[in-house]
């Protein structure tokens, strides 16, 4: 197997990539700080690593699957691209694809949740939003709109005051991937018809038969 020299400069020796196995391909990524990502929002974990490798390599950022599968963490521009050339630290895309209105149909599939709510302390979203929004204008007349919906909302929140759905990523968590590959240089050149190149299979997306 082909091995590179990757080299780190790291905040501390626990953020260096860990493998799970001799013959695991990713590294996996470990967070240098907690990190909490409500329903809905997307946040930059960092790392705690600066890397350089050899031209023609790259880093992909990817997703671990066990994580994945637990919670609602996405890496939505997976796989991520980290160049050669690229110094700053690594800090990996991570959304929340939760829903606080996801909740009615995800107990419909799955009726445990029911009794994990029962450790929650359930508000409307409109006090929700007011106690999270303490600068707002709520006089305004979009958010005199906006309250009726919010009020027909149930947000439940934890001990620590955050909604059900909420990812909490600890300090030296993996939370994520790594794997170097290695890539080619294209070299652009125009024709006049690319279909006369090697074979046309002719057209895409269904087009063989395959859906």
């Amino acid at each position: 197997m082909e091995q590179i020299k990757v080299y780190i400069e790291t905040t501390a020796e626990s953020n260096i990539p860990r493998s799970g196995s001799s013959g695991a391909a990713g590294w996996d990524l470990i967070a240098a700080q907690d990190c909490i990502i409500l329903p809905g929002q997307t946040k930059l974990i960092g790392t705690g690593i600066k890397t350089a490798i050899p031209a023609g390599y790259e880093i992909q950022i990817r997703p671990r699957s066990g994580l994945s599968l637990r919670t609602s963490l996405r890496i939505p521009n997976s796989p991520g691209t980290i160049d050669s050339d690229y110094r700053d630290e690594i800090k990996v895309i991570a959304q929340n694809i939760f829903k606080i209105t996801d909740l009615p149909n995800l107990i419909l599939f799955n009726s445990e949740i029911v009794e994990q709510l029962k450790k929650y302390q359930r508000i409307d979203g409109w006090t929700y939003f007011k106690k999270n929004n303490p600068n707002v204008d709520l006089t305004d007349v979009d958010f005199v709109k906006l309250k009726k919906q919010l009020k027909k909302i149930s947000v439940y929140l934890d001990q620590a005051g955050y909604p059900f759905g909420t990812v909490k990523i600890k300090k030296d968590e993996r939370f994520a991937q790594m794997v170097v590959a290695k890539y080619c240089l294209p070299q652009f050149k125009t024709v006049q018809d690319i279909t006369l190149i090697g074979t046309d299979r002719g057209g895409g997306f269904g087009s063989t038969g395959n859906i």
